[in-house]
């Protein structure tokens, strides 16, 4: 559900990782950053929120990831985590964003 400073959308989950964390990129840049990730109906659900966009240094980065917790990654933060569906196959993914 959408509300005035969120915006919801969709993409299909037969993508690969990089045409998936393409089509997170292209949203944040229309829509502001993104918040959440998860599937649905054999799609992929992106949350954004609606504000100033991350310039292109500070676009989400996607990466798969088992057990619990993504692991840290130096000089980013985790944005958000996820179950996805990448080429078809639900996948724990993880969003990251360099931080400044």
């Amino acid at each position: 559900m959408d509300d005035a400073t969120t915006q919801t959308l969709q993409t299909p989950g037969s993508q690969d990782l990089p045409t998936f964390q393409t089509a997170v990129q292209q949203q944040e840049q229309i829509f502001g950053p993104l918040t959440a990730l998860s599937s649905a109906s054999g799609n992929n659900v992106m949350t954004f929120t609606i504000g100033t966009s991350p310039d292109n240094n500070h676009l989400a980065q996607l990466a798969p990831y088992t057990g619990t917790t993504p692991p840290a990654k130096p000089g980013f933060a985790v944005v958000c985590t996820g179950s996805c569906l990448v080429s078809n196959a639900v996948q724990q993914i993880v969003a990251y964003r360099a931080t400044p």
